[in-house]
């Protein structure tokens, strides 16, 4: 087949905006419950409706019924949105954010919690329902008229729905877990300034058959450790995810002075942006299996818990969301490669063959896909970092030889987030088109260890903004990409560094910021409690470090501004408030600067609803075309 010939970045693509939004179903929680597997999926076709999926003998069904959104939003950011045993099934409503409780034999639903006094006040997540069925342990969060409350709490699962605070006084609780035999309950807690990767602790208590705890003790964490994934063997024997020598290894509380596996430099933890992810289970007695990041690159690993060996178990998968559970002879998971868009998998230990559970996103579509490749490059302090570089691909066109590709800088959220190589329709609808694209894990990403994770503690707008550019200049050496015309993009943390990027530096001739952060004193007073503190370790603690928030606040330094910025916000944006970009649009629109200004009315922090993602991407790209190209 003959390609056309025609300028990068004006090429026609399948890829449409209209596809980003059929295809961006969400997957969240997984659960093995009664021998079935069940799953969450947030469906923009349904105005982002979490709805919950069981899958049993090959045949799967939609299970919460019409007039229900199974969604929490503890944290804002939320995760753990649902849990079982047995008949019974647990979820958070979105509407009000009660609990539910669905019989899985009868499907009907009754809420076990009251109306919250104010919509949404009372919120539900994260929870087990002990082995004898009598009552749910879960996190719990209150919004009270000066303050929002997390505790852990106990509820019958039995009228008349009796509530009994359990662990209290922490500023933040997670992954609540109750010992096999029923006698014993684990869970984690943390203060601020603490996010959840810099420091947490494992507490274990005595719990009775009717949920009432005693002997509360600390037993692992704290001091700059990081503790993640609490687990529990079959004989009752407590194990958990921690970072005490640089990386997130497994540990058993047996014996908490070494991991239960080699000293390798693989991540078997997360940054715990959301609840209930579950990164190791159980292969038999003796092994374990676990989503293992190598130089930002996951894979399944087995474990050998009699010598310590760690061996590949299968490396078909190089993208996970953290969601894997296990019934003992399969494990069921969420993963992506390069070429495969995410989707549910059953995996079978002996056999090591998948199943796929669900759709595939970009099946029809191979002939476009660009598959990265994975660079590590110099950047500022005689450092390194890395990134996923994706050319060009488009079997009906080529650009002319005198041409090189323009380049998208991605920069992903968190800050301490990680971008993987999963196949990403985001990414390849700018490839299709003729754009080259960058995706930058800066120095603060996950997934190459607590160190490069920590170096950008009190550097946040800086390194991560030479991270960008030095992976741009990088490539325009190596004569990959056209060095003159460069764009950054990036949504809330990434919309920070892109703002930074665009104000402190003169390299990219254009940028995208969604509901990113333009003024950072505002944001650390008025962001929700889970990152209100986040910026003391990023940037300093305030007030005492006011001039360091003026300086790296880009609104407040729009003269040195001198290209088009396009900025995406959503009006129910409670992480990273409209204020923010409003104060933003105010100073380009005294300067005089070129810009666009759009708002998605019914949008929180990520944009959910089909007709959002459409109107997003079809202005993003015109805005390129327009000032890049």
């Amino acid at each position: 087949m003959n390609k056309q010939i025609t300028p990068y970045g004006l090429w026609s693509s399948p890829i449409t905006p209209q596809v980003l939004a059929s295809k961006s179903t969400r997957y969240g929680q997984i659960q093995f419950i009664n021998d079935a597997i069940y799953w969450l999926e947030s469906r923009p076709h349904e105005q982002g409706r979490g709805v919950i999926v069981r899958s049993q003998n090959e045949e799967r069904e939609d299970i919460t019924p019409e007039g229900f959104n199974v969604r929490t939003r503890v944290h804002e950011y939320a995760g753990g949105d649902f849990w079982g045993r047995g008949e019974w099934l647990l979820f958070a409503d979105d509407t009000d954010q009660r609990l539910c409780l669905q019989n899985l034999v009868t499907n009907s639903v009754e809420f076990i919690t009251p109306e919250p006094p104010v919509k949404r006040s009372l919120r539900y997540c994260d929870g087990e329902v002990a082995p004898n069925m009598a009552y749910t342990v879960c996190v719990h969060e209150r919004h009270e008229a000066d303050e929002v409350i997390n505790e852990l709490i106990v509820i019958s699962v039995t009228a008349p729905y009796t509530k009994q605070v359990i662990a209290q006084g922490y500023d933040f609780y997670s992954s609540p877990r109750i010992s096999p035999d029923g006698k014993q309950l684990c869970w984690i807690s943390w203060n601020h300034p603490n996010m959840p990767w810099d420091e947490t602790e494992l507490w274990l208590a005595d719990i009775s058959e009717s949920g009432v705890v005693s002997n509360q003790r600390k037993v692992a964490g704290g001091d700059n450790v990081s503790v993640y994934h609490p687990f529990w063997s079959v004989d009752n024997k407590l194990y958990y995810v921690a970072d005490s020598d640089g990386w997130w290894h497994i540990y058993s509380l047996e014996h908490p002075s070494e991991p239960v596996h080699q000293l390798l430099e693989i991540e078997f933890g997360l940054p715990q942006w959301v609840f209930g992810c579950r990164t190791v289970q159980w292969l038999d007695d003796k092994k374990l299996i676990a989503i293992g990041t190598k130089q930002g690159q996951q894979a399944l690993y087995q474990i050998n818990l009699e010598n310590g060996d760690i061996e590949l178990c299968s490396g078909q998968w190089t993208a996970f969301n953290g969601q894997m559970v296990s019934d003992g002879d399969e494990l069921y998971f969420m993963a992506a490669n390069p070429q495969t868009g995410e989707a549910v998998y059953q995996f079978n230990f002996q056999s090591r063959k998948a199943l796929q559970l669900t759709e595939i996103e970009g099946d029809q579509l191979a002939d476009y896909i660009s598959v990265p490749r994975h660079i590590e490059f110099p950047t500022t302090g005689d450092q390194k970092a890395f990134g996923y570089f994706y050319p060009p691909k488009n079997p009906e066109y080529q650009g002319s030889t005198n041409e090189k590709p323009p380049l998208i800088v991605m920069s992903h959220g968190g800050p301490t987030g990680m971008t993987d190589n999963g196949l990403n329709l985001t990414i390849q609808y700018w490839t299709s088109r003729g754009f080259a694209v960058a995706d930058v894990n800066y120095r603060g990403s996950t997934g190459y260890g607590r160190a490069y994770r920590d170096s950008l503690k009190g550097q946040w707008g800086i390194l991560d903004v030479d991270d960008c550019i030095a992976m741009g200049q990088h490539l325009a050496q190596e004569g990959v990409i056209d060095g003159s015309r460069m764009a950054i993009r990036g949504g809330s943390a990434g919309g920070y560094t892109t703002l930074c990027a665009l104000t402190f530096h003169d390299v990219f001739k254009v940028g995208m910021s969604r509901y990113g952060v333009a003024e950072l004193v505002s944001l650390s007073q008025d962001s929700h409690k889970f990152e209100i503190r986040y910026l003391d370790s990023v940037v300093g603690p305030y007030p005492e470090c006011a001039e360091l928030y003026h300086q790296r606040s880009p609104v407040n330094h729009t003269e040195l501004l001198s290209c088009p910025i396009l900025i995406l916000q959503g009006l129910e944006d409670k992480v990273v408030p409209p204020n923010q970009a409003e104060a933003m649009v105010k100073a380009l629109k005294e300067k005089g600067l070129p810009y666009e200004y759009i708002t998605f009315e019914g949008e929180g922090h990520g944009f959910r609803k089909p007709e959002t993602i459409i109107k997003a991407f079809t202005a993003e790209l015109a805005f390129y075309r327009k000032y890049l190209l």
